[in-house]
């Protein structure tokens, strides 16, 4: 039987075809290449615990001053906004008549002294006991006059109880000051007494010597630090919550009371689950990792996060320590997609002793 040239390659064509068809069906599907991230060993880190709060300032001493006396102003020696003394004179009251009285009062004192002594040298022939306690009596009753004479002078000198800085003064020479008029304020503003509320549940973690960093409008991010002195006694039954004292300290005169000051407060340091922040995907209130297991399989887990700190965020749930995290990478990740570690050429030692 004759073959045409058509016919043979019609033939080779078909066993080429089938030859290819066999091939192929024999042969393995190829499997997806692994994607190159980065990850971190999860791992319990001590974190700082702290509560914020909105206190107020109060003067470390402060004290309305005021005359116990009603008399005219004489003199005035502070004009506000300085910085006085302890017993530095401010206000100086008319005492002439007191001074009148002094004086005589002094002389009287200086009269019976002499008759106590002329009695005593005369001894028991002219001078008799009796005689002599009497006149010795008359000694302390004008000792006792005598002080209670300085006593009202010192009434008409208003001094600066503490060192610390006095307000505007509100009175002026010639005024008739009467008992309980103000004359100014006076405040001790270094240190300066911080009030503020914490809620019921923060009883127990709080404690006199916690550190507190205190931050006002007036300076920005400046913060003024001191220390828990004093933890109220009460939970107020409205707010249920407590009153807290701190000091701050205030060297360079920047604060004043009145203040109003957002307050952290230290509450120590407790171990927990911290991850970088690079690592957490965020889907509206859904937040997840990639966690890296034993086969290099990724898979996406749901957490719980807490605070967040400089580059990193607090997990309370979802994740344990030992899990490897994904930190890079995770953006061309698909749950269930095998990964593999990259490998840089010189890693820094901190990422090194991190992993």
């Amino acid at each position: 039987m004759n073959k045409t040239p058509a016919f043979c390659l019609a033939l080779l064509l078909c066993a080429l075809g089938t030859a290819c068809g066999e091939g192929a069906g024999s042969a393995e599907p190829r499997q997806r290449p692994a994607v190159v991230v980065e990850t971190r060993l999860v791992s319990l880190q001590p974190v700082a615990r702290s509560a914020e709060a909105v206190g107020t300032l109060l003067g470390n001493e402060s004290v309305t001053l005021t005359a116990k006396v009603t008399e005219r102003v004489s003199a005035v020696h502070f004009e506000g906004g300085e910085v006085v003394r302890e017993g530095q004179t401010l206000v100086e009251l008319i005492n002439q008549e007191q001074l009148a009285l002094l004086r005589e009062a002094e002389a009287k004192l200086e009269e019976t002294r002499l008759q106590l002594q002329r009695l005593v040298s005369l001894g028991a022939q002219i001078a008799t006991a009796a005689e002599i306690d009497v006149a010795r009596m008359r000694v302390n009753a004008s000792e006792a006059v005598l002080e209670a004479l300085r006593s009202r002078l010192s009434e008409r000198t208003i001094r600066a109880p503490f060192t610390g800085i006095v307000g505007f003064r509100q009175i002026s020479v010639g005024a008739l000051l009467t008992p309980g008029a103000v004359i100014a304020e006076l405040d001790d503003i270094d240190p300066l007494k911080l009030e503020f509320t914490l809620p019921e549940h923060l009883l127990s973690q709080v404690a006199v010597g916690d550190a507190v960093s205190a931050r006002s409008a007036a300076w920005g991010d400046m913060p003024f630090r001191g220390a828990v002195t004093r933890i109220g006694t009460r939970i107020d039954p409205v707010t249920r919550a407590f009153t807290v004292r701190a000091l701050l300290g205030n060297e360079q005169g920047r604060l004043r009371p009145g203040m109003l000051m957002v307050v952290d407060v230290s509450l120590g340091a407790s171990a927990a689950i911290v991850v970088p922040e690079t690592a957490l995907l965020q889907s509206g209130a859904r937040s997840s990792v990639y966690v890296v297991d034993a086969q290099s399989v990724a898979r996406r887990v749901s957490v719980q996060i807490g605070r967040r700190l400089p580059g990193a965020v607090e997990i309370r749930a979802g994740i344990d320590p030992g899990d490897r995290v994904v930190t890079s990478g995770q953006l061309t990740l698909r749950p269930g997609v095998r990964v593999r570690e990259a490998r840089a050429a010189n890693p820094p030692a901190a990422m090194r002793t991190a992993s």
